[in-house]
Order: C-alpha cells, then sequence, then structure tokens
C-alpha cells in the first residue's frame, strides 16, 4: 500500500463477531465516503478488522467483505490474544500505512 496524506485507518479489533460485522462494515463503509466526499480524508482510507483468533466465521467476513469492499483489509491472529493486544497488532500494521489512526470497537457501542 501506499501511503497518502489524509489516509484514515480505523483499526477494529475482533473477537465473534460474525452477528454484528455486516452492520460494523456497512456504518464505518458509510462514514469513510461521507468524509471523502467531503475532502476530509484521503480515498485510500481503509477499516482495518483485526481477527483476534475468533471461533466464528468471524474471520471468513473479514475475507469476504475484502473481496466486495474496497475500504476492508484484515489482520488474522493466529491465537486469541486478548483485546489490548489485537489492538496493538492493528495499531502496529496500520502505522505503517495511514496518516490518522482510530480505534473502535467491533459493536460500535463508543463513539
Amino acid at each position: 500500500m501506499e501511503k497518502k496524506n489524509n489516509r484514515l485507518a480505523l483499526v477494529v479489533p475482533c473477537y465473534n463477531e460474525e452477528e454484528v460485522l455486516a452492520q460494523t462494515t456497512k456504518c464505518l463503509s458509510s462514514l469513510i465516503n461521507e468524509m471523502i466526499n467531503e475532502g476530509v480524508v484521503s480515498p485510500n482510507s481503509f477499516i482495518l478488522y483485526v481477527n483476534d483468533g475468533s471461533k466464528d466465521s468471524t474471520w471468513s467476513l473479514i475475507c469476504k467483505y475484502h473481496s466486495e469492499n474496497e475500504f476492508v483489509r484484515g489482520v488474522n491472529l493466529s491465537a486469541n490474544v486478548g483485546h489490548q493486544n489485537a489492538l496493538w497488532a492493528g495499531l502496529s500494521v496500520a502505522k505503517d500505512y495511514a496518516d490518522i489512526i482510530v480505534s473502535i470497537d467491533a459493536d460500535l457501542q463508543d463513539d
């Protein structure tokens, strides 16, 4: 990935999130589109889902959304390492590709 000015990365740690991932992807993609249209962030902005060793279909959904949605990227951790470590992994990846990084939980309960 090429680094761009004002490229936003939304880092989303995920553990067994199959029930909310479709709605989360829809909401975050819409938000990124809105910010792109307003000229606030680069069109190369993205959502970085970090699968924290989920036991459900979270990773396969991330792969599916990646193939359907230009904003979706994913990191698949080999085992459950906990929310903070999954967040750290996502931030460590995103820092190389984004100028702006924001983290949010997959259920979008916190603004």
